[in-house]
């Protein structure tokens, strides 16, 4: 299989990783990026290090892109900045049609659903689940809607948050985070970050 759509962009390169396929930044701090992309034979890796000629061999096609000083996770449609602290995942089933996966510490995720039809989302119930209990709800900067649940799974305290944000005349787009209770304040975060900086990806 090629390309699966995200893309990373930012420091002049957009990077086009092979599926399935992980994204994440060494422990040193720098904007480099360690791709790993999975195969039957074992993984494939790549580091791309910003303003150094890169090569991704079969692990990561690499192109000329925007200049911006961070790294975009990007879709055909949106992206968002990739916060920190976590990795960007492909998903390992081929029929799960999710752009992307932010992976965190306390088995957190953060992964966006949509656009829906802004009517689908009218019900204020409509992203609570079975079993979840409201634990806010409130308007963030940039105009986002914010719902956060906490709910038990496998006996352990959860906590779920959903970041639902206007995309066009008449559609949603929602950022959902979840993690173990006691690593919700930075996937919280990394989350607000996510949904306070989705754009529309440029035609082209």
């Amino acid at each position: 299989m090629g390309h699966v759509f995200a893309r990373l962009a930012g420091y002049g390169v957009v990077l086009m990783p092979h599926w399935p396929y992980a994204l994440e930044r060494p422990q040193d701090g720098s904007d480099a990026v360690r791709v790993t992309r999975w195969t039957a034979d074992g993984p494939r890796q790549a580091m791309i290090r910003p303003g150094q000629s890169v090569a991704g061999g079969d692990a990561v096609g690499v192109e000329a892109g925007p200049e911006h000083d961070y790294w975009l996770v990007e879709t055909s449609i949106f992206g968002v900045r990739w916060p920190a602290g976590f990795t960007v995942e492909s998903s390992q089933d081929p029929d799960d049609h999710t752009p992307f996966y932010l992976r965190g510490p306390g088995e957190a995720t953060i992964y966006p659903q949509g656009p829906v039809p802004s009517q689908r989302l009218a019900d204020p119930g409509a992203l609570v689940g079975p079993g979840q209990k409201v634990l806010d709800r409130r308007a963030a900067n940039g105009g986002a809607t914010v719902l956060e649940l906490a709910y038990e799974h496998d006996g352990e305290p959860w906590w779920q948050g959903h970041w639902t944000v206007r995309f066009g005349e008449d559609r949603l787009l929602v950022i959902t985070a979840q993690a173990r209770h006691g690593h919700a304040a930075p996937t919280r975060a990394a989350a607000e970050e996510a949904a306070a900086s989705l754009q529309p990806t440029p035609p082209g």
